[in-house]
């Protein structure tokens, strides 16, 4: 996806959206849900602004509404992309019920950090549950989905550190989650133009000290760097086209100057951009902080349902009362 803020829908059930992802590489994103990732299959790296958590099959992250988060594959690619089971959760879930849950901040990262190990196989098995309801349908679906996630979030209140947030930083969370967006739109459809921060904070009506402070708190990169790497990604998706040659790339892309893009190449990737389709993966692989082209696949019926089933095979444990008949 382009945009860096992902608008959640909640066709299927109320204030819930359940996803399997195949994910190379998924980019700093922002929505207003909060989510939990389990990975299914391979190795991966969750990123945030401030943090980096590595992933080995079964471990679930946590992440908070408005908060900046990516995923990277991080294995040897022998055994494919990464395979996640993510949930989003509206932060009005069952809000009837427990009010406090659209106020309440939990602390990021690997729940491994938080609950012993048959916790954790039993914080599993709701997820996996929960995601074969969702993706199987039938009668009362929606019910066993809304309870396995109920207890769930019941856990993670009993055992991850967390705290109520007023309305007034609720609001002001809300303010900034509002502006970024507006910051990334405008980087989105500029990049390839002269662009300027000194443009978006007079736009905004700030100050350019303060808008760079926004944006790097916000996704751990300057501005910059951040405009930077939407042109190397562009210039690497234009490459595949053999009949376009650097110097038109280089000006599709944004950079001002061919010598200029060459030089980024090498400081990024450590080759150029004629070595680059050679060295990539060497390379992606050895640091994951470079800017990458978008590499997800969603997964849809069928298949998603069968890499849960297969996931609930693995993590059998004798919880029947999480089972319903087929």
């Amino acid at each position: 996806m382009e945009n860096q803020f992902e608008l959640v829908d909640h066709l299927q059930v109320r204030h819930v959206r359940f996803l399997v992802n195949r994910i190379g590489y998924r980019q700093m994103h922002v929505h207003s849900d909060f989510e939990l990732a389990l990975l299914l299959e391979g190795k991966a790296i969750l990123r945030s602004a401030t943090s980096e958590f590595a992933m080995k099959p079964g471990d679930i992250v946590f992440v908070n509404s408005y908060e900046s988060h990516g995923y990277l594959e991080a294995g040897d690619g022998k055994d494919g992309r990464p395979i996640f089971l993510i949930v989003q959760i509206s932060t009005h879930f069952l809000m009837d019920y427990y009010p406090q849950i659209r106020n309440t901040l939990f602390m990021t990262g690997n729940l491994d950090a938080f609950f012993d190990e048959e916790a954790l196989f039993f914080l599993r098995r709701l997820l996996l549950e929960a995601g074969k309801d969702y993706f199987k349908g039938g009668e009362g679906f929606q019910l066993r989905i809304v309870s396995r996630l109920g207890t769930l979030l019941s856990l993670l209140l009993d055992k991850v550190p967390h705290r109520l947030v007023s309305e007034e930083e609720k609001t002001r969370m809300k303010r900034k989650f509002d502006r970024v967006q507006r910051f990334l739109s405008f980087v989105d459809e500029n990049y390839a133009g002269k662009i300027r921060l000194a443009d978006i904070a007079e736009r905004e009506g700030i100050s350019i000290p303060h808008l760079s402070h926004i944006f790097t708190e916000s996704f751990g990169v300057s501005f910059q760097q951040y405009v930077n790497s939407k042109r190397l990604q562009k210039a690497i998706l234009l490459m595949q086209d053999s009949k376009k040659n650097l110097t038109n790339i280089a000006f599709e892309s944004g950079f001002s100057d061919p010598k200029y893009m060459n030089r980024l190449f090498r400081k990024c990737f450590g080759c150029t951009p004629r070595q680059y389709p050679e060295r990539k993966r060497k390379v992606i692989l050895a640091n994951p902080s470079l800017p990458l082209v978008q590499r997800e696949e969603i997964l849809e019926g069928d298949s998603a349902l069968e890499k849960i089933k297969d996931a609930i095979g693995e993590n059998s444990i004798p919880c029947d009362f999480l089972s319903f008949p087929e």
